[in-house]
């Protein structure tokens, strides 16, 4: 602007000098946007050129540079900006127009998803019940319709009052409040872990095959037979000090041993991380370690010590597949679950930032392969590159058997002799009584005192993966009988919804139990999904059902090698009803070159081409991602992608980032596309 004045006053003073005739001005007039939707508004901008005073349409008297923004508009409307100079006047005018009304993809449903737990604490004494309530008030007012509600959730609807006593009062108080509102609330439930958290015993469990047990005295236990047992005492050995400079043998340290003394030693972990000679920083300090020639299905214990001193940044531990593809262990919090006598941990493992030598264990499953990678160690820097430093010591890695067993029809424990040619019988305790990590031997036993033998049994999948806890296998009888006792539940909890969302998603283990007999992994979830859609269709005939996209969907989830999931995932799409509404959170791999079609197009092309609806899931607590969906459904509906009839403003952090609710409304609306109705 201020280069502006000083043009017109210099031309102004240049005409004067010369004693030429002044000329009349120039007027610039623009409007960004030029359509928008009704209801919306515009910015009009100007720049008058050698003027002495402007007017304009909406105002007697202007700046020579401006802007306005004008009330919401309800019509196609002009504006004009008058200005005079050089005794001349002149004019320029600018016409808004509105969209036209949305035809194809209109959001009728504007909705928003919700987690938390409403089952303890009378009503304002819970904070979730606070965020909810205030959530219904300003999604009203903001001219959202519905709210997804995954209060805390799937388990308060199953279970027994006495457990949630608060529950049932806090969610009428929540309906009343919706309904004054005209905020429709949308039941999620259905989760595969349900199952297996009401009788343990449905849980996906991972085949253990022939574990070595050396029978004393009554009692067989599990044979020792170590993958590792490093004290560090000579060196690192065979284990990788993948990141150099920061992962180092560390000879003055010892968990066990004191003074100056031979023997000592432990591996140093150290923060911040080096400068690669490129000047880039590295953002890793990993112990590695691959192992081969290894016996598939099996199970293993490992356990270490870690000692830190201001050591701020997470450190977590991973083991992969050989081509480090397939994740075997990659815990929901970073160092992993133990074991205590045979149970799990209440608390995950931790490491405070100063602490002495403590001791952590954790279960794997070797599954298939006959080779693995073991990494401990950090992903990133300290903030702010503080210095730190975390000392690793006795590494050990052992064989283990009947350690967090599951058994049920089809998931038995075998024991046989060391040849495999005698097989014993656990029946009314007549050879052995399984027990945990361990069997008893009655005196009565045809097992012969110092014996060896071979246990066969399953492994619970629990805590092997990024998930709070194992989903169970879909094939037993009972599985569908308790996810038919939860909505029946919820259904006389909603009594007036007639919407239903089934909350498969991220489901990382499945497809491991010998009865199912599918014959994939996607086989296994299009058969879990017919069947679930047809049970709740049951219990309530006119009820309309959503369902996450990822798990169906090959450009998410539904691929060949998923997690923890046994078999390749595509096809499961096969499973969706064609009444059943598809919810989108499809997001582009932060990680990976961009293809040439955003996943976003492609997946909403994927399940248009299966004649499903759909509801695109954007937000996810980044505001430009929701221009970046608003982009590619524009682009998948010039590509003849209908049927998307809404969106779900969706967010994961600190259970909920409501903030952005009018920023998100706004810029739907101000699209030209006008599917906000107007």
């Amino acid at each position: 602007m201020r280069q502006l004045a000083f043009s017109r006053i210099a031309v102004l003073m240049g005409t004067c000098l010369t004693g030429l005739a002044i000329a009349a001005p120039t007027v610039h007039l623009s409007a960004c946007p030029e359509v928008v939707a009704k209801g919306t508004s515009t910015s009009i901008a100007w720049d008058a050129l050698g003027a002495e005073s402007c007017a304009s349409s909406w105002a007697p008297s202007l700046p020579l540079t401006g802007s306005y923004t004008p009330p919401a508009l309800q019509a196609a409307t002009s504006y004009t900006v008058t200005c005079q100079g050089g005794g001349a006047s002149v004019s320029q005018q600018v016409t808004v127009q509105l969209a036209p009304a949305c035809v194809t993809n209109c959001f009728s449903k504007r909705w928003i998803y919700f987690y938390g737990g409403i089952a303890w604490g009378k009503k304002t004494a819970n904070a979730d019940f606070n965020k909810l309530s205030a959530l219904i008030v300003n999604a009203a007012a903001l001219g959202y319709n519905g709210i997804v509600v995954n209060i805390g959730g799937e388990d308060s609807y199953i279970s027994d009052s006495r457990d949630s006593p608060d529950f049932a009062g806090n969610l009428a108080a929540i309906k009343q409040l919706a309904l004054d509102k005209g905020i429709e609330l949308i039941p999620m439930g259905g989760h595969p872990h349900i199952p297996a958290q009401l009788q343990p015993e449905l849980s996906e469990a991972l085949a253990v095959e022939k574990t070595p047990f050396v029978v004393s005295q009554g009692r067989a236990v599990p044979a020792v037979r170590w993958l590792a047992n490093d004290n560090f005492s000579n060196g690192n050995g065979p284990w990788d000090l993948m990141d150099p400079g920061t992962v180092s043998f560390d000879s003055g340290t010892d968990r066990l041993k004191t003074g100056n003394v031979p023997g000592k030693g432990a591996i140093r972990l150290s923060q911040p991380n080096v400068l690669l000679p490129d000047g880039s920083m590295k953002t890793q300090t990993r112990l590695h370690r691959r192992f081969v020639n290894m016996k598939p299905h099996t199970a293993y214990r490992v356990s270490f010590w870690l000692r830190t001193a201001n050591y701020k940044v997470p450190l977590k531990v991973q083991i992969y597949d050989d081509a480090v593809k397939v994740p075997l262990y990659l815990n929901l919090y970073p160092m992993g679950r133990g074991t205590t006598n045979g149970a799990w941990n209440v608390q995950p493992n931790t490491v405070l930032p100063d602490q002495d030598w403590t001791n952590y264990n954790f279960d794997f499953n070797t599954g298939a392969n006959t080779s693995i990678r073991f990494y401990l160690g950090a992903w990133s820097n300290a903030k702010n590159n503080e210095a730190g430093q975390a000392w690793v010591d006795d590494m050990q890695i052992r064989e283990i058997g009947l350690a967090h067993t599951v058994t049920r029809a089809g998931l038995p424990i075998v024991v046989t002799s060391a040849d495999g040619t005698v097989e014993y019988s656990s029946v009314n305790g007549k050879d052995y009584v399984a027990g945990s990590e361990s069997l008893a031997i009655p005196a009565t036993s045809a097992i012969p005192d110092g014996s060896n033998l071979l246990v066969s049994w399953y492994q619970e999948a629990k805590n092997m993966m990024p998930v709070w806890t194992s989903p169970a296998s879909a094939c037993p009888p009972q599985f569908m009988a308790l996810q038919k006792q939860g909505y029946e539940k919820i259904k006389a909890l909603y009594p007036a919804s007639q919407k239903f969302f089934i909350n498969y998603d991220e489901w990382r283990i499945m497809n491991w139990d010998p009865t199912c007999q599918y014959a994939s992994a996607g086989a296994y979830l299009a058969g879990t999904m017919t069947a679930m859609q047809a049970m709740v269709k049951q219990v309530n005939p006119g009820v309309e059902l959503y369902v996450w996209n990822d798990m169906f969907d090959p450009n998410m989830n539904a691929i060949d090698k998923y997690f923890m999931v046994n078999g390749s995932l595509l096809g499961a799409a096969d499973g969706i009803h064609p009444n059943t509404v598809i919810v989108n959170w499809t997001q582009r791999n932060v990680y990976v070159d961009p293809p040439p079609i955003p996943l976003q197009q492609s997946s909403l092309k994927f399940f248009h081409d299966r004649n499903l609806k759909q509801v695109i899931a954007l937000y996810y607590d980044d505001l430009p991602l929701t221009d970046e969906w608003l982009d590619n459904l524009d682009a998948a509906e010039a590509d003849g992608v209908t049927g998307v009839d809404g969106f779900m403003y969706t967010t994961w952090v600190d259970n909920g980032k409501y903030e952005d609710l009018a920023a998100v409304a706004s810029k739907i609306k101000a699209r030209a596309k006008a599917r906000w109705p107007q």
